[in-house]
């Protein structure tokens, strides 16, 4: 297979889509050559087949800068691809429809979703894709007959158990959003214990978040947790000793099933979550309400350290089961084959 993927941002040290390098590295595995459009091109390394090309958004192309470019993209290398995989951006699916050599791309072009956002791109894009990925049945919000759920792709090779663990470490990860939820997790540290201590490891992307951070940071925000949080942001490839430090895992997202979900669970870190999504992998163990999140935490910081052993094993194993990078990586490729 020749593949051309389409992605928001290729940079291995990108702290929210760092993640993406490596499935580029699989992908490249898997089929005999690799285009990969990103948006935004950062930092990468990639094996001889790959060839990465950028629509400009890092120098501040303007949004039909980057659409002319694409398409000239998808023009000028038309001999070099039989296959399109969009990920998480229908709107570029949407404008593949049809390249400047007029030839359309139906039966050959496949959509990976995992959110809930369901606008008009999204709704076309379905339409215009064989196949629409997503790693869970939350993560596609619009019913399709061409939905295709595969689980996420962990590397848990670099996400796994190791090193030091820190008893009174607490972590959150996840973009500063609300649909994230962090009142949520910061009402419930507030319950815990003084000696325990929170990082929330995020980025602010959008105006709405970086207000969201600010009221966040604010004084009436961090009353009852003052000097015990610390909010910011770390590359990818520093997040998994993160995890492997850290003693539990808050999780209240209202989005799809979250991948940082499954590295903490990787990591061996335990997890306490009232995301619908993480309904279907967690143990009812780990599951619990907003209101009863404080309490589910004191309960599992509580157990015997051979327990707690054990759940991390058995977070662990859900993960390598169901949620492996390598498995995920040759299924995309089998269905689009």
């Amino acid at each position: 297979m020749r593949l051309l993927i389409v992605t928001q941002k290729v940079d291995r040290r990108d702290p929210i889509l760092g993640f993406f390098h490596r499935w580029i590295e699989e992908f490249a595995k898997n089929c005999s050559s690799v285009i990969v459009i990103g948006q935004t091109v950062g930092e990468y390394h990639l094996p001889d087949n790959v060839t990465v090309l950028s629509l400009g958004k890092e120098i501040g192309a303007w949004r039909i800068i980057q659409i002319i470019s694409y398409r000239w993209f998808l023009f000028k290398h038309r001999r070099y691809y039989d296959t399109i995989f969009v990920h998480m951006t229908p709107v570029w699916a949407v404008c593949a429809y049809k390249s400047l050599s007029g030839a359309p791309v139906h039966g050959r072009l496949y959509l990976w979703y995992e959110a809930r956002g369901a606008r008009w791109p999204l709704k076309i894009a379905i339409r215009l894709a064989k196949k629409v990925f997503s790693a869970s049945p939350a993560g596609m919000p619009v019913p399709t007959s061409k939905s295709v759920v595969t689980g996420h792709g962990i590397d848990t090779e670099m996400f796994a158990i190791g090193g030091a663990r820190d008893p009174h470490r607490i972590i959150a990860v996840g973009r500063v959003t609300a649909s994230k939820q962090l009142h949520v997790i910061f009402g419930a540290f507030a319950r815990l214990s003084q000696q325990y201590r929170l990082s929330v490891y995020g980025h602010a992307i959008t105006a709405a978040d970086r207000t969201l951070l600010r009221a966040l940071e604010s004084e009436d925000a961090m009353r009852g947790v003052a000097g015990r949080v610390e909010i910011g942001s770390v590359t990818n490839d520093e997040m998994a000793s993160r995890m492997q430090q850290a003693v539990l895992f808050l999780h209240a997202s209202r989005t799809g099933l979250d991948k940082a979900l499954l590295e903490a669970m990787a990591c061996g870190c335990l997890v306490v979550s009232c995301s619908e999504a993480a309904r279907a992998v967690l143990p009812k163990e780990c599951m619990t309400t907003p209101e009863g999140m404080a309490d589910r935490a004191k309960t599992l910081l509580g157990l015997a350290p051979d327990e707690q052993d054990s759940m991390r094993r058995k977070l662990r194993d859900i993960v390598i089961r169901n949620h492996s990078l390598r498995e995920l990586i040759r299924r995309l490729v089998a269905e689009m084959r």
